[in-house]
């Protein structure tokens, strides 16, 4: 039985990630704009599909709203934190781990963006749609509420399985921002370990990390867009 029951998580997580790749390639080859986005929601709701056969609810990762003004605040501080976490992590050890480690960012990493530059209402749009709905909320749905929950049901919900899903996903996270190269598949990667860890001690709330995913985010691209694409 449990061997059925591992063969099915597997079977579920070949199944979100290959459509979301599928839709990914395609999209691209269209070139569709925020087709990553667009894969990841493809994905979610593949999953969401998966989850209800299983009578798995998304609350049940971690999607719950806050209840009132003291749990907003609470939710708003934890994101805050993480935020600051990462920022650390990015001005205090990435540079040198990477440097350490002889990787290099993709010289044609920040050309996907260069669309909106100088172009204020299409930038606005692209931060509402694909940064905030597309990334923040998609991304976090996907990677820290399915991926880790299903990782962790597949190697053991004790602090070996969840161990091992916090270093898988974090894997899986960074390989998707490939086209950042070597460095950017590093750095994403550190921050999807954070961002898990954040997840793990908040007893698995998701709307923390959909605010620090959608400020860090909205940050580093309005710099790119304010220097007219300079500050990458």
């Amino acid at each position: 039985m449990k061997t059925l029951f591992d063969r099915r998580i597997l079977a579920e997580l070949a199944v979100v990630f290959a459509i979301m790749l599928s839709v990914k390639y395609f999209a691209d080859r269209a070139g569709v704009i925020g087709a990553g986005g667009i894969a990841i929601w493809c994905a979610i709701i593949a999953a969401t599909v998966l989850m209800k056969r299983g009578g798995i609810a998304w609350a049940d990762f971690g999607l719950v709203l806050p209840h009132g003004r003291g749990e907003w605040l609470r939710t708003i501080g934890v994101a805050l934190l993480a935020v600051v976490g990462v920022a650390l992590l990015m001005a205090l050890a990435l540079g040198p781990i990477v440097e350490a480690l002889g990787l290099e960012m993709s010289d044609d990493a920040s050309e996907r963006f260069e669309f909106f530059l100088g172009r204020p209402l299409v930038f606005a749009a692209y931060l509402v749609v694909v940064v905030w709905f597309g990334a923040a909320l998609g991304e976090e749905l996907l990677m820290r509420g399915f991926l880790m929950n299903r990782l962790a049901d597949f190697f053991g919900r004790g602090v070996v399985g969840w161990a091992t899903a916090l270093i898988l996903h974090a894997v899986i996270f960074g390989s998707m921002h490939a086209y950042q190269g070597p460095a950017g598949i590093f750095a994403t990667g550190m921050v999807a370990m954070i961002f898990g860890t954040v997840y793990l001690t908040t007893k698995r709330r998701l709307f923390p990390l959909v605010i620090a995913h959608g400020i860090i985010n909205t940050i580093s691209l309005t710099g790119f867009y304010l220097t007219d694409g300079a500050m990458t």
